[in-house]
C-alpha cells in the first residue's frame, strides 16, 4: 500500500502531467489560431495583389483603345494596318495572355463568375463575326450574360477597323459618287465612328463598376476601409 507521502507525490505528479496536457492543449489551440489568422491574412494580401492587377490591366487595355480610336481618323485600311493597328495587336497578345493567367487568380479569390466578366477561357478561340456583309458587324460570340471585357475590347478594335475600311471605299468611289451618295457613305463612317466611341466609355463605365465590384468582394473577405471623412471636418 502507498504511504500518505507516497500517495501525495503520485497526486502531485498527476496535476503537474494535466496541468502539463492543458498548457499543452491550449499552446496547440492558439497555434492553431495564429496559423488560421496567417492563412487568412495571406489569402486576403493574393485578393488585394489580384484585384490591383486586375485594375492595372483593364485600364492599360483603355489605353491602347483609346489609343487606337484616335489614329483611326482619316486613314484608310492600309496606311491603319501598318501602323496603329500592328502597335494594337502587339500589345493585345500580351495583354491577352495576362487577362487569361488573372482568370485563375481571380477564380481561385474571387470565384469563377467574378473572372468569367474579365474573360471566358472556354471561348478565347472563338473569334467575333467580323462579317463585313452583316448588319451587326462586330457581334461578340455567346449569349448577352456571357459578355466580358475581353470581348468588348475585342469588339471596339472591330469597329475601328471597319471604320478604315469604309474610309477606302469613300476614297475609291469619291470621284464616281453623286453627292447625295458620298454623303451617305461620310454618314454610315461617322456612325461607325460614334459606336466605337461609344463603345470605349461604356468600357471605362463597366470597368470601374467591375472593380467596386471587387472591391465589395474584398470588404467582405475582411479588408479594411479607410472610412469617409465628412467636408469640413
Amino acid at each position: 500500500m502507498l504511504t500518505l507521502r507516497g500517495r501525495r507525490l503520485s497526486q502531485t505528479a498527476a496535476a503537474s502531467l494535466f496541468t502539463a496536457a492543458i498548457t499543452l492543449m491550449g499552446t496547440s489551440c492558439q497555434q492553431a489560431h495564429q496559423d488560421e489568422r496567417a492563412d487568412k491574412a495571406k489569402f486576403l494580401d493574393g485578393a488585394q495583389a489580384t484585384a490591383q492587377e486586375t485594375s492595372r490591366l483593364l485600364y492599360d487595355g483603355y489605353n491602347a483603345l483609346d489609343k487606337l480610336l484616335r489614329e483611326m481618323n482619316k486613314k484608310g485600311w492600309k496606311e491603319f494596318s501598318k501602323g496603329p493597328w500592328d502597335d494594337y495587336r502587339q500589345f493585345h497578345r500580351g495583354w491577352r495572355q495576362q487577362l487569361i493567367a488573372e482568370h485563375f487568380k481571380l477564380s481561385r479569390y474571387f470565384g469563377k463568375n467574378k473572372a468569367n466578366e474579365l474573360i471566358h477561357i472556354d471561348e478565347i478561340d472563338i473569334r467575333p463575326v467580323d462579317n463585313f456583309s452583316s448588319p451587326d458587324v462586330c457581334s461578340p460570340p455567346g449569349e448577352d450574360k456571357d459578355f466580358d471585357m475581353a470581348k468588348l475590347s475585342a469588339q471596339i478594335e472591330c469597329y475601328a477597323r471597319f471604320v478604315t475600311f469604309k474610309q477606302d471605299m469613300i476614297n475609291e468611289d469619291i470621284k464616281d459618287r453623286k453627292a447625295g451618295e458620298l454623303f451617305d457613305a461620310l454618314e454610315s463612317k461617322s456612325r461607325t465612328e460614334e459606336s466605337a466611341k461609344e463603345l470605349l466609355q461604356h468600357y471605362d463605365k463597366s470597368t470601374v463598376s467591375y472593380l467596386r465590384r471587387l472591391d465589395a468582394a474584398l470588404t467582405n473577405l475582411g479588408a479594411a476601409k479607410v472610412p469617409a471623412i465628412p467636408n469640413g471636418s
